[in-house]
């Protein structure tokens, strides 16, 4: 295993870890006014679809933000302990699930402006397929960047490979 490099001057994530609580408020405010979607309707004087197509829109922007930013603190945390294979695995996992969701998020809020090409369409008749792969990258990156961290922290003890060959148990010292 090639030595690891650590970056001591990477700052603190606390921007992205702001973005991801930012993500998880405006997630829950959207859901819990989805549940009063006809009386929100009623104050805003519109329809209740059209509030639920809004709130589909800012829950699936708070999904994307709360995965961006965890993604996004998880890979500096990963930079300041020193890189591994499973840190640059998580960040490419990561971002590809984020993308995913973006893409989908996009043509969703196309279609809420009206604006929709065939492409869009295709996209809105996919929506539950993107959010399942998205969230599934996203996830897998989320843990193979944890698992890159505790390795860089040495969490889990030395590896086999770092140890000596004499060292090796069940193998008698010269």
């Amino acid at each position: 295993m090639p030595p690891q490099v650590s970056y001591d001057d990477v700052p603190a994530p606390r921007g992205w870890l702001g973005i991801a609580f930012f993500g998880v408020f405006v997630y829950v405010a959207s859901q819990l006014l989805k549940v009063y979607a006809s009386e929100v309707a009623r104050w805003t004087g519109s329809t209740s679809p059209e509030v639920l197509r809004i709130l589909a829109v800012t829950s699936g922007l708070g999904s994307i933000l709360v995965l961006a930013g965890l993604v996004a603190a998880l890979w500096r945390s990963n930079l300041a302990a020193g890189l591994s294979g499973s840190g640059v695995r998580g960040l490419t996992l990561g971002a590809a699930g984020v993308g995913i969701l973006l893409l989908f998020e996009t043509a969703l809020t196309l279609d809420f402006l009206g604006v929709t090409p065939d492409t869009v369409l295709a996209l809105l008749r996919a929506q539950v397929i993107g959010d399942v792969l998205g969230n599934a990258f996203a996830f897998a990156g989320l843990a193979s960047l944890a698992v890159g961290l505790a390795n860089a922290a040495r969490l889990f003890g030395e590896s086999r490979d770092a140890t000596p060959p004499s060292a090796a148990p069940g193998k008698p010292s010269a």
